[in-house]
């Protein structure tokens, strides 16, 4: 027992781990007008901890972090990898010129406090990170430091300075980033003059509503289309929709027998909203409103919705399933919550649900034949994790030349395992490659990896906490000031004055160009919707990965 508490073997070196995620955890449930530093307290407790001569074995603690870095910043990638691409594609481009209009001026900030105060860049790297709560950029600083000095960043174990000095500025930095947000919204608001229940209005109005997808009935009237087959005309129409049923006076028509369409017709489809005017010229008849979530026709077809988890049908394609051979019609596909239009060149994914129509027995086998089994998505697909972080470590040591620099640079295991796993997330389906997991599942991978994280940089760093903050605490106080507040600040003036954003896309945009969900929390809370969860979805994954990128460029030119 003696040793378990004195010594700083394994054993106490996990139970010191323990008590300090533990209390931290604890201590992240206060809150102070609904915000709270949430994990940001495990580092806290952790520097306390070393700074009161609690020690623990160095070495053990290099492996958590790098191995807790690695876990959360896969995670990320896994589960922002779907939508990474999309971000630079037209409804997410402005949001992306935005979050790097932001960082770049961060990135100016640094050089600035650089050349008017003569600071160190990589202590000015850790306030940088720190003031947009960016933990991977820390993790990646600290490596990419060592890497190219020394060689290895298991140098940090014996030479610690730097790496300390990277930390503690971050620890000085992070709670000032979360507030200064929380400032600039606010000061935005009273600055622009931001009526916020107007802004809503205008958001729930507005263009992002036109991409919903809902169900609507339309009489067939045009000669055009009577007399000829449903899939000829839904080729001639082209745009995002899926026949659901077709009636005929009192008789149902299954729509998988591509029947001929007659005057009168009633046709319900599943549809994009900004579609619904198009499509009701097209078929020429009076259109029946209906919600989103009406019930079809009565009679000999039903709707059911059914999960995909035969794994076999992973990545393919919707057309090339046996849909239509079963006589069965998919008219829409639910992912992460999100309604898609069912198209036949869809790839369809594990985890999928599937809104089916057809007869009962149809539809059995149509089940039968996806899986349909809640148990099967249970079990975590451990091989692309383990295969996919193997691959981050090694992509991430390829080194890479650029000009000016005088070292090659290396993405290192933060960036190299998160653009994998952006990689996987986005790509495994076409690979025929399973990289389903529940949202708990990843949820979890990326709070004990964070938590790992944060204990051990503080443990590691805490002890020369104090007397590196009597020396440098000034500066680094007013540089996190000046890197957390001015690049949100005229980043938020430009979306609202260039770009016309509305104020809770803003709000997003903000929070998610810094990854500060403690912000967006307060924005949801404060301003009653969840409007800016849209635009911090939107920019987050493009963000995180370039403040790591910016950070590692940063050392590098520092090095030089």
């Amino acid at each position: 027992m003696y040793d378990l508490f004195f010594s700083s073997g394994t054993g106490h070196s996990l139970m010191v781990l323990a008590f300090v995620i533990g209390i931290g955890l604890l201590l992240a449930k206060i809150k102070v007008k609904g915000v709270s530093f949430g994990s940001a307290w495990i580092l806290a407790v952790g520097i306390l901890f070393s700074a009161l001569g609690v020690r623990t074995d160095s070495l053990f603690l290099h492996f958590l972090k790098e191995f807790g870095l690695i876990l959360f910043v896969f995670s990320i990638g896994l589960q922002v990898g779907p939508a990474f691409f999309q971000s630079f594609r037209k409804d997410g481009l402005r949001f992306t010129l935005l979050a790097l209009l932001l960082i770049l001026i961060a990135v100016g900030c640094v050089f600035g406090i650089h050349a008017a105060t003569g600071s160190d860049l990589p202590s000015l790297v850790g306030s940088m990170s720190g003031a947009v709560t960016n933990t991977p950029g820390l993790g990646t600083a600290q490596q990419t430091y060592y890497d190219t000095v020394h060689g290895t960043f298991l140098a940090e174990v014996h030479q610690p300075a730097v790496s300390s000095r990277i930390a503690n500025a971050f620890v000085v930095a992070y709670p000032i980033g979360v507030i200064a947000i929380l400032l600039v919204i606010v000061l935005l608001r009273l600055l622009l003059r931001v009526d916020v229940k107007a802004e809503r209005i205008r958001m729930d109005d507005g263009v992002d509503t036109e991409k919903a997808v809902i169900t609507r009935t339309f009489v067939v009237g045009n000669p055009a289309v009577a007399g000829l087959p449903l899939d000829q005309v839904s080729a001639k129409v082209g745009g995002e929709f899926a026949v659901s049923a077709l009636e005929r006076g009192k008789r149902q028509i299954p729509v998988v027998d591509n029947p001929v369409l007659e005057a009168g017709d009633r046709i319900t489809i599943d549809l994009r909203a900004r579609d619904e005017h198009r499509l009701c010229i097209v078929f020429g008849g009076e259109e029946t409103k209906e919600s989103a979530s009406s019930t079809l026709p009565t009679g000999s077809l039903v709707s059911e919705r059914v999960v995909i988890t035969n794994a076999s049908l992973n990545g393919k394609r919707l057309g090339e399933t046996e849909a239509v051979r079963r006589h069965v019609t998919v008219v829409r596909i639910i992912r992460s919550g999100v309604s898609l239009v069912a198209r036949d060149n869809l790839r369809i994914q594990m985890g999928d649900t599937l809104k089916v129509i057809g007869t009962k027995e149809d539809l059995a086998r149509f089940a039968e034949y996806v899986g349909n089994s809640s148990t099967a998505l249970e079990t975590p697909n451990l091989i692309p994790i383990f295969i996919g972080i193997g691959l981050g470590i090694v992509f991430g040591a390829i080194p890479l030349k650029f000009p000016g620099l005088p070292h090659p640079a290396r993405l290192g295991i933060a960036g190299g395992t998160l653009l994998i796993a952006i990689l996987i997330g986005h790509f495994g389906p076409r690979w025929k490659i399973t990289t389903y997991t529940t949202a708990s599942a990843n949820r979890m991978l990326r709070e004990v990896g964070l938590a790992l994280l944060l204990a051990t940089v503080g443990l590691s760093a805490g002890g020369s906490f104090v007397e590196s903050f009597r020396i440098f605490g000034g500066n680094w106080i007013l540089s996190a000031l000046l890197i957390a507040f001015l690049p949100a600040f005229i980043t938020g003036l430009v979306a609202r004055l260039a770009f016309k954003m509305n104020f809770y896309e803003i709000c997003g945009l903000l929070t998610g160009a810094t990854t500060n969900s403690y912000a967006l929390d307060f924005c949801r809370e404060t301003y009653g919707s969840d409007h800016a969860t849209v635009g911090f979805a939107t920019v987050y994954p493009v963000a995180l990965f370039l403040q790591v990128l910016a950070a590692q460029v940063l050392i590098l030119l520092s090095c030089a």
